[in-house]
């Protein structure tokens, strides 16, 4: 709206019929014709328009703004006036589908979407509709939204939905963890791999002529075309690419992939050291993360179990905590922190925190340490030492150097001979 001339007021119900030639300065280049026709046509009834009538006298109107002189008066009057028709015709499709409005309240489910009509739209930049790709403006039509995947359309194009909704491809379908390369227009017979329009490469040398078919998109993701309605050139992060190649560089995907990926972005679903366990040789700081994790792992042990620990977890932040009770699975969120240093700072804070804990802050956990049995020294180690060593029997706790030079569990020893007691 704040694009528009100062001059130019939005009135419905204005009547152009007492719009005269002679109130109107021509151009003195316009012809005489030009301007017989345009007033013509801006005599038409606007109180019987329906949406076919609209239709047709704002394809008059591109027609004859084409046949105008650029910059002159009878061009803006027309440009004007197409504003003003299409405006209209937007009411004429929205009033006539809001003619029932009790049926706006309730919840459509449409390809596993839960559309719910939106009466106040509280976002500040205006949205793209998933079906016609127009655009939503927030104060003018009327809209619904998937309340599980974000999906919007206008309130007229609720019965054109072909797309299932992304929270049900989530939970239905794993993601694509493989590079998959296209096979080509010819294995899906030239058409969209959503809405089956025809698509082809376009060519304005080759297919000049050419006016029915749709360009071909190629989305990263999934290796299929589609046409421009689904596939609106947005850029995403391709699991399988950073997963095989640690590649971070955003990849023209197709609609739905995108809003897929945005879906699963936060998602711990990726299992690095299952895909790819030759990237903990090449980057260090992935194997740093791996060793990490691990001793984070043993210190749980401690933490769980510690009255004092539990009684601060509120005043824990959620990122610590999140990092702390994590598992092998990482995220793409997590990968691109990975990438650009930010997880092993946090990763390692948590970790000095939990260390600090356990060794120094609080006398439950240090009382649970272990002295080492084979060289009684009268240091407390704990399992998650870098030069300790646990039995996998016993799991008690020894210096590596000691278990190196002396290979065998003294409580292990302890236990067999006890047992063995007990047999006698």
């Amino acid at each position: 709206m704040s694009s528009l001339p100062k001059d130019f007021l939005f009135n419905v119900e204005m009547n152009d019929s007492v719009i005269s030639l002679s109130s109107i300065s021509s151009d003195s280049v316009s012809s005489e014709s030009s301007t017989s026709i345009s007033d013509n046509f801006l005599t038409i009834n606007e109180n019987d328009l329906n949406e076919d009538i609209l239709r047709k006298e704002i394809e008059k109107c591109n027609q004859m703004i084409r046949t105008t002189k650029e910059c002159s008066q009878e061009r803006m009057r027309l440009v004007r006036r197409l504003v003003e028709l299409r405006f209209k015709l937007e009411m004429v499709t929205e009033i006539k589908a809001l003619e029932n409005k009790n049926q706006l309240i309730e919840t459509k489910v449409i390809f596993g979407h839960h559309l719910s009509f939106v009466w106040k739209p509280n976002w500040l930049e205006n949205k793209i509709c998933d079906v016609c790709a127009k655009t939503i403006w927030k104060y003018m039509h009327q809209l619904y939204e998937c309340s599980d995947c974000g999906y919007y359309c206008h309130i007229f194009c609720l019965d054109k939905i072909k797309r299932v909704c992304t929270a049900v491809l989530a939970s239905e379908h794993s993601m694509i963890l493989t590079i998959t390369p296209s096979n080509g227009l010819l294995s899906q017979d030239y058409k969209c791999a959503e809405c089956q329009s025809y698509i082809r490469i376009r060519n304005t040398k080759l297919s000049s002529e050419d006016t029915l078919s749709l360009e071909a998109r190629l989305c990263d993701y999934d290796g299929k075309f589609y046409c421009p309605l689904h596939h609106w050139n947005n850029t995403a992060l391709i699991p399988a690419r950073v997963l095989c190649n640690w590649q971070f560089e955003k990849k023209c995907v197709s609609q739905a992939s995108f809003q897929l990926l945005n879906y699963n972005y936060k998602s711990k679903m990726y299992n690095l050291e299952k895909h790819n366990p030759k990237l903990f040789t090449y980057l260090e700081s992935l194997n740093k993360i791996k060793n990490i994790k691990n001793s984070l792992v043993k210190m749980k042990k401690y933490l769980v179990l510690c009255k004092v620990w539990n009684a601060q977890l509120k005043n824990v932040s959620s990122r610590c905590h999140e990092l702390l009770y994590d598992s092998v699975l990482y995220s793409m969120k997590d990968m691109v922190e990975i990438h650009s240093g930010l997880f092993l700072e946090d990763l390692q804070r948590v970790n000095d925190i939990c260390e600090k804990h356990i060794r120094y802050e609080c006398e439950i956990c240090k009382n649970q340490g272990y002295i080492c049995e084979l060289c009684q020294k009268d240091t407390i180690i704990f399992p998650f030492d870098e030069d300790a060593y646990g039995c996998d029997k016993c799991d008690n706790v020894y210096h590596y150097q000691c278990w190196k030079n002396r290979d065998f569990c003294p409580k292990c020893k302890r236990i067999k001979e006890r047992s063995r007691l007990q047999e006698v």
